[in-house]
């Protein structure tokens, strides 16, 4: 049976007594532990049972030992496992003898690499680190440069040894090779022992990235030699990704993000080695982003200072892709799209119909017999598309409110002129979706699409197209068995703005799940969780990203070698994970958090909170 709460807590967190005012019987708290199936009934109240309705109900109950919070009572505590309840157990039932711990890692990575082989030794490095790249390439050592400062920020109490490592040799196969959807990404690492160089090999640049990631989480200041170390010389490791698609959505149409705190974002991808920005840069509320085309779009931003020239965007596409980040674009239409309207007004069916609210854009031609809203999105798409390299663009296709379409007098005689007549507003959906991709394709990219286009056109979808799951797993299974690449976000798993999702919820995602026929499984290209921002902004964004985007994102990397939180090893490893984020200075919210981006509740180390 699976347990009635959200799975959380991965390892037994501690005990504690307390006393029943009204009766001597002292309980047992087991935090974040459920007995499962060992059930004797629910109490009427529930979940939301007093912990005194509780002690009193199990009393009354002639064979209750224990109760969860969640208001169930139990005759036995033989089967314990992780839950988001906790156990109160009376205090004269047999304990159950704790588990033996796995012995920590020597280092702490993430996302684990696939294939490690630890040493016994800890070799100095010196930080004047001699960097060779072969053949040469200034985007690594200017990629390795970067690291450097943040590996590199104390300063050694003595001189390093004669003995301590001096150089890195990277030898990357092909400096040339673009930055695309599963471009190659493997690379091996060798930290030996006797103070030789260290070697960095790598099919492209972007696996040479990985690789200076994985090294930069390997030398740490030792405080008590005040040198930098690798605890665990001669250090092996051979590492690729399961997933190519690895990374979040960033809306900045709710609130608008400043490209300061842009930049952190990316940083932070960067050290979770994702590799996929989807921008979702516009939507209904607002409108920030400059069109040479159609100048008075950006009026509809917040305010003139919360605006985006086309400039800025090329910016962060090349500042994303240095970091060997792909910046997917994101234009939704026909929904979605009404802040357009607020200063191009023909573009919607009516005032009624308008920027207000999240109404479809119209289909009805000007007096000229000009599609105004089709020949909108054509220079917005090509103005964008001539900005991003990547070949993919997001057209996103979600939550269109057809209500608008059957009650305009306008868009219902356009409907019937059409030939055949359109008798249907969901023709109008398709009239649009269908036109869209077409610009699409013709500027050389690959459409995605959320999972209601799926839903409504299935396999007449053109197969150029990818569905991006949001609603259901089952649209993601649907797409690959019939031949469509898919992508995993799918809400109450991977949605960032549900603050109660603690990173449990992220990290024990199985994109996989039911997706058994072995064709199917190549056009999985990943998932990537949702930074969705109408309660984030520039104050609080990173730390509610983090540090439960960086637990979907092992999962992605590490697939066939790490299974679930309850691995007691996976906790910990998260914790000096967001150690090293704040060392770096992008905000990380404490792992134990039951609840999303809040504050320590007090005093205490990052390793522990």
């Amino acid at each position: 049976m699976a347990p009635r709460c959200a799975l959380t807590a991965a390892v037994l967190l501690g005990l504690a007594a307390f006393a029943a005012a009204a009766d001597p019987v002292y309980w047992w708290r087991y935090p974040k532990t459920d007995a499962e199936q060992l059930d004797i009934k629910q109490l009427p109240c529930g979940h939301s049972c007093t912990l005194a309705e509780l002690e009193a109900g199990c009393l009354a109950e002639p064979n209750c030992v224990a109760f969860n919070t969640d208001g169930w009572l139990k005759d036995s505590i033989a089967d314990m496992a992780p839950d988001s309840c906790d156990l109160y157990v009376k205090r004269d039932t047999p304990q159950p003898t704790p588990s033996v711990s796995p012995s920590p890692p020597p280092i702490n990575f993430w996302p684990l690499p696939i294939k490690v082989n630890y040493g016994s030794s800890a070799v100095i490095v010196n930080p004047a680190l001699n960097l060779t790249v072969t053949p040469a390439s200034p985007l690594v050592s200017a990629y390795a440069d970067r690291l450097a400062r943040l590996i590199f920020q104390h300063t050694p109490g003595t001189p390093p040894p004669s003995n301590a490592i001096t150089a890195v040799n990277i030898t990357v196969a092909n400096v040339n090779t673009p930055l695309t959807l599963g471009v190659d990404e493997s690379y091996t690492l060798f930290v030996p022992s006797d103070g030789s160089p260290i070697s960095l090999t790598a099919n492209t640049i972007f696996g040479a990235y990985m690789g200076l990631q994985t090294l930069s989480q390997a030398i740490r200041f030792n405080f008590d030699t005040q040198q930098f170390t690798v605890a665990a010389a001669p250090l092996t490791i051979a590492d690729a990704p399961k997933f190519g698609w690895r990374g979040i959505l960033m809306d900045t149409d709710r609130h608008w993000l400043s490209l300061h705190d842009i930049y952190r974002i990316i940083d932070a991808l960067g050290y979770t080695k994702m590799n996929t920005l989807h921008w979702h840069i516009v939507d209904w509320q607002a409108w920030p982003l400059e069109s040479v085309a159609y100048p008075n779009l950006w009026a509809a931003s917040w305010s003139k200072s919360e605006r985006y020239t086309l400039s800025d965007v090329t910016a962060v596409i090349k500042y994303a892709n240095e970091r060997g980040i792909r910046v997917v674009p994101e234009f939704d239409t026909p929904g979605h799209a009404s802040s357009m309207c607020v200063s191009y007004p023909e573009l919607c069916c009516s005032a009624a119909c308008g920027p207000a609210d999240n109404h479809p854009l119209s289909p009805v031609p000007d007096a000229s017999g000009k599609n105004v809203a089709l020949d909108a999105i054509q220079a917005v798409l090509t103005e964008l598309s001539a900005l991003s390299p990547d070949n993919f663009f997001h057209l996103g296709g979600d939550e269109v409110d057809q209500s608008c379409w059957q009650q305009t007098p306008a868009v219902q005689q356009w409907m019937a002129a059409q030939k055949p007549p359109l008798t249907s507003t969901d023709q109008v959906y398709e009239y649009f979706v269908s036109n869209v991709d077409v610009m699409t394709v013709a500027l050389g990219k690959s459409p995605i699409r959320w999972e209601e286009v799926w839903t409504h056109f299935g396999t007449q979808l053109d197969k150029s197209a990818v569905v991006h799951a949001w609603l259901s797993r089952a649209a993601l299974i649907n797409a690959t068995n019939n031949g469509y690449r898919a992508i995993w976000s799918v809400d109450g798993f991977y949605y960032l703005d549900a603050l109660d999702e603690v990173w449990q919820s992220f990290y024990d995602v199985d994109i996989l799940e039911g997706v058994t026929n072995t064709s199917a499984i190549p056009l999985v290209l990943g998932g990537e969780t949702g930074m969705w921002g109408e309660t984030a902004d520039g104050s609080d964004v990173l730390q509610t990203i983090f540090p439960r985007a960086a637990a979907a994102a092992e999962r992605q990397w590490s697939y066939d070698v790490v299974t679930n939180s309850s691995d007691p090893l996976v906790g910990p490893r998260l914790q000096a994970f967001r150690c090293m984020l704040l060392e770096r200075g992008i905000p990380c919210a404490p792992v134990t958090n039951p609840v999303a981006r809040s504050a320590p509740t007090g005093p205490g180390s990052c390793l522990y909170q």
